[in-house]
């Protein structure tokens, strides 16, 4: 309508001549300004729409590709197979086997790798030019009360014998924690002989049963000398113990260690102090009669009437009187070399689940 009455006006002003056409303009002023905000007006709803458009078939777009994704790592997921640890090692085992039997040059377990070791010597028979220890000056009294099993508690009394060394003071033959776990009350004497023990380390550290009877009737705790493990660092070195324990020692006279579970390290450490710790773990620690017999027993058994002469030396000094005697009617045969065999007596329930047996 708008455009047939334009064509209409038009129409009537074409024969005019050119002097009307302001008053042309001045009349329809209003629609030419409509025309131009209804032109504006379509373009700008275009470009918006165009604009939700693409946003929307964008989002689309990422979102089936995320889905798609998603379903691609869920399918890869489900075909993933688990993971199982014992066919792993199952498969290492065999394809070692393998291999091993393909090797073309023998192997021999029980062979020396390292030519040196057969030139060492036990620790305990080297001798050193200086001593830690000063021998007629005694700065007090140690006692120890071990925790954990036997092999824990045999470290604990090497460790006392040479921290005892180092801190110039007598100590008081161990005792044993009794443990929840091991259930048992034995003491030192019930397992190794106390009187060899002493004499063995006479020369280097001096030990006595029991403390005198000034220091029984002190309360040790009271008085700021019982020493635990939250207060001696595990492995710790021997100036950890000077600084720490000596004052304690010379100013009460007597210190003891609760627990004292791997509480003294191997590196670095004084070789004087560790031959001496040498010397008491495989020369002062020999086993009461009674354990001699059964151990006797067991290694009899054991080794089946093969008997080496280079092994007669370790029994001696394991087993004592109960060393295994070479008779003439048992038929031992001499070996090229010596061999070991590990007994473990204690496999419990951890240890199956551990080790995924069925």
């Amino acid at each position: 309508v708008l455009l047939h009455n334009l064509k209409d006006d038009s129409g009537k002003f074409n024969p005019c001549k050119g002097g009307n056409r302001h008053t042309w303009f001045r009349r329809n002023v209003k629609s030419v300004a409509f025309m131009f905000v209804l032109t504006a007006f379509m373009f700008l709803l275009d470009s918006v729409m165009v604009s939700v458009f693409g946003s929307i078939n964008f989002h689309g777009s990422s979102s089936t590709r995320n889905s798609d994704g998603r379903e691609e790592d869920s399918v890869a997921h489900k075909e993933r197979p688990t993971v199982e640890m014992y066919g792993r090692l199952l498969n290492l085992a065999s394809s070692a086997l393998v291999a091993e039997e393909f090797k073309q040059e023998s192997l021999n377990f029980w062979e020396e790798p390292y030519q040196e070791a057969s030139k060492w010597t036990p620790c305990a028979d080297k001798r050193y030019p200086t001593s830690l220890g000063k021998p007629g000056e005694n700065n007090g009294y140690i006692m120890v009360s071990a925790n954990g099993g036997l092999n824990q508690q045999r470290v604990a009394i090497c460790n006392a014998v040479a921290v005892a060394s180092l801190l110039n003071a007598t100590l008081v033959l161990p005792k044993f924690l009794y443990s929840n776990v091991w259930k048992d009350p034995s003491q030192f004497g019930d397992i190794y002989q106390e009187d060899y023990f002493m004499r063995m380390l006479k020369d280097d550290v001096h030990i006595v049963q029991e403390l005198p009877l000034h220091l029984k009737s002190l309360d040790i705790e009271a008085i700021g000398s019982l020493i635990t493990d939250a207060d001696i660092v595990k492995e710790a070195k021997p100036i950890d113990y000077i600084r720490t324990v000596l004052p304690l020692l010379m100013k009460n006279k007597v210190v003891h260690f609760l627990g004292f579970g791997n509480r003294l390290g191997f590196d670095p450490f004084p070789p004087e102090l560790q031959r001496l710790r040498c010397k008491c773990d495989f020369h002062a620690l020999k086993f009461v009669p009674k354990i001699q017999e059964v151990g006797s027993l067991l290694i009899k058994r054991i080794r089946k009437f093969q008997y080496h002469a280079a092994e007669r030396q370790l029994d001696k000094q394991l087993l004592g009187d109960f060393t295994p005697s070479i008779s003439s009617k048992e038929n031992y045969v001499e070996r090229g070399s010596s061999r070991y065999l590990a007994l473990h007596l204690r496999f419990e329930e951890d240890m199956v689940a551990y080790s995924q047996c069925d």
